[in-house]
């Protein structure tokens, strides 16, 4: 029998011979490195795309109970499985050579073919990400399972550098996503007639659970909206796509016209789409139809602008 510690040589000798089979890995399930594979990777995707502009430079996220903190997210897919031991890279501010680079450390997805990289405050007072700034994130030391480098003329990304620049801050949805994020909705079960009465959903910066009723094989329902003494903008922020069209019933039934957007990724999955429309000075009363939708339910933050 060897002494203690010419068994612990022998079985580290035995790891770094055979290391293909997975001996002190600490991922088991990661891929078997192929040692004929030289193909190398290449990114297929990523958001924000490469030489994307007008890129969001700050997301918001709950942080806990009573407070909302602000990050940026990058994701980057390729087209084979990486070495999921391997998840750091560099941000580079390129408007700015004097700011040192910053490393950050990804997480792989499952099958190693997809990287999230959260990019947190530099310091307390920062935003994640400046306005206005020409940035890239160098992927060069990634590695494929084999040990293969990023493809660095490959179209997807070429210099193996994902680049793009970054645009103004939403604080109007920043905004939004702080009381989607912490507020406590108010539960609201829309009325089932347009003749009928229906509830009132029109306080701003509150944010509302609607419950739609059963219409027939859909879901329909009716909220109310009373204007103010001047012309204002309305915008309902929300939760999943959804058709609310609105109406003038002070006097005669009157269309007003809405516009349904996909909503800047602040703080997705919590608002994803804006409904905008101009609700009339004078104290007008709007019916909004939710529907027909195949959900029953939804959730929105009402604000007057």
């Amino acid at each position: 029998m060897f002494p203690r510690s010419r068994r612990t040589a022998a079985l580290l000798s035995t790891c770094a011979l055979f290391a293909m089979t997975g001996c002190g890995s600490d991922d088991p399930s990661s891929p078997t490195p192929d040692p004929s594979d030289v193909t190398k990777p290449h990114v297929t995707a990523s958001s924000p795309a490469e030489g994307a502009t007008d890129v969001l430079p700050v997301q918001r996220f709950k942080l806990d109970a009573k407070t909302t903190g602000l990050q940026r997210v990058v994701t980057v897919s390729f087209s084979e499985p990486m070495d999921r031991q391997q998840a750091q890279v560099s941000l580079i501010d390129i408007t700015t050579p004097a700011v040192a680079p910053r490393a950050l450390t990804g997480v792989w997805s499952d099958d190693g073919k997809s990287l999230s990289l959260t990019i947190p405050r530099p310091q307390a007072d920062l935003p994640p990400l400046e306005e206005d700034r020409h940035y890239a994130l160098d992927l060069t030391a990634l590695r494929d399972v084999s040990g293969n480098a990023l493809d660095s003329v490959h179209e997807g990304l070429k210099d193996g550098r994902l680049d793009f620049t970054t645009g103004k801050r939403d604080r109007v949805v920043e905004h939004a996503c702080a009381h989607a994020l912490l507020d406590t909705p108010i539960p609201l079960t829309a009325g089932a007639s347009p003749t009928a009465a229906y509830p009132a959903a029109d306080t701003s910066h509150k944010v509302y659970a609607l419950t739609l009723p059963a219409s027939g094989a859909a879901f329909l329902g009716y909220t109310e909206v009373v204007s103010a003494e001047r012309e204002e903008a309305i915008v309902m922020y929300l939760g999943h796509e959804f058709t609310v069209t609105v109406h003038d019933v002070t006097e005669a039934e009157t269309l007003i016209p809405t516009s349904l957007t996909p909503a800047p990724e602040v703080c997705v999955p919590v608002i994803t789409h804006m409904l905008k429309f101009t609700a009339p000075a004078g104290d007008r009363f709007l019916r909004l139809t939710h529907g027909p939708t195949t959900r029953d339910a939804y959730t929105f933050v009402f604000e007057r602008l």
